[in-house]
Order: C-alpha cells, then structure tokens, then sequence
C-alpha cells in the first residue's frame, strides 16, 4: 500500500510534465528489461558483466528523453545496478550555460530557490520526496561551474558512485 501511495504522489508531483518527459517516468528500483521501454539504450545492459558488484553508468543527451525541456546541452546518466535503475543523473558541465537543470528542476520539480539560481552559488539543495532521494546541485571545478540533478532512493543510493560504478561506452 505504501509503494502505490508514493507512486501517486509521485504522479501527481511531477503530473503533466512526466508525460513531457519520460525520464522523470522511470522509478528507481525499476526493472532494466522495464526500462528499456523508455531508455533504449539500456538493451545494451548485460547481467552477466556486473551482476551484484558493479553498477553500469549509461549516457545519453537529455533532451532525446524530455521533449521542450531546452536540456540541450545537459547529459542524461542511467546507473543500473543488479538489474535495476539505481539512479538517475542530469549533468551539465558548460559553464558556459547557465541554470539549464536549474529550469528544468524549477517548472517539473520543485523550486530550488532563488539564492540556487545565482551564477555565483554553489552548493546544494534536497528537494526529497516521499522515498526518492532528489539532489540539485552546483559546483565550482577549477573556476567553471556545472550543474547536477541526482534521483536515487534510500536502497539504491549506495550503488550511484564510487568506484563499482563503470562507465559504459556505446
């Protein structure tokens, strides 16, 4: 009962701009022969390589997966772990171009604040929900700053960094 709770008020949460944007459709936990619906890419998944010790890090541009998102300098990462979305990362490293995630995150999740939309900001803000664990962050890497938008949960977390997380190519 508590799972078909969050999943409604995860619905209603993010309501018409999931169906805008299917990355924000995929739950964490869900199966990868699920995601694959949405995220193509992921077919390349094989079980066997990683198993129960290493999560997979797919990447892909953004706005293929969020249609009039203007993400179009933004990078989508997909981790899989044991056969399952662990997390789901938005990251934008041209500092060129400013708050991309920070829209994006203010019209379809939740307003980070105006002290986050400062050029100069760097930090981060939990904008948590329910069992979703949802970071936006900046942050200063030798005088640039980039923008990152991390979606995992409590169970999954733990699989999203370090490194048993491989990059996978192609």
């Amino acid at each position: 009962m508590k799972k078909f709770f969050l999943k409604i008020v995860f619905l209603i949460f993010f309501s018409s701009s999931s169906f805008a944007c299917p990355l924000l459709s995929v739950d964490i936990g869900t199966p990868v022969r699920d995601a694959q619906n949405t995220f193509e890419f992921l077919m390349a998944y094989k079980p066997d390589v990683y198993g129960k010790i290493y999560s997979a890090k797919y990447h892909a541009y953004a706005a293929d997966y969020c249609e009039g998102s203007n993400l179009e300098n933004t990078d989508l990462e997909v981790i899989i772990y044991d056969s399952k979305v662990a997390g789901i990362n938005l990251v934008s490293t041209d500092s060129e171009i400013k708050n991309e995630i920070f829209n994006f995150v203010k019209n379809n999740i939740a307003d980070p604040g105006s002290d986050a939309e400062k050029e100069d900001w760097v930090g981060y803000k939990d904008l948590s929900l329910g069992n979703l664990i949802i970071m936006y962050s900046k942050m200063d890497i030798r005088d640039e700053i980039f923008e990152v938008l991390e979606i995992s949960n409590p169970q999954m977390m733990a699989y999203t960094t370090g490194e048993e997380v491989i990059e996978v190519n192609g």
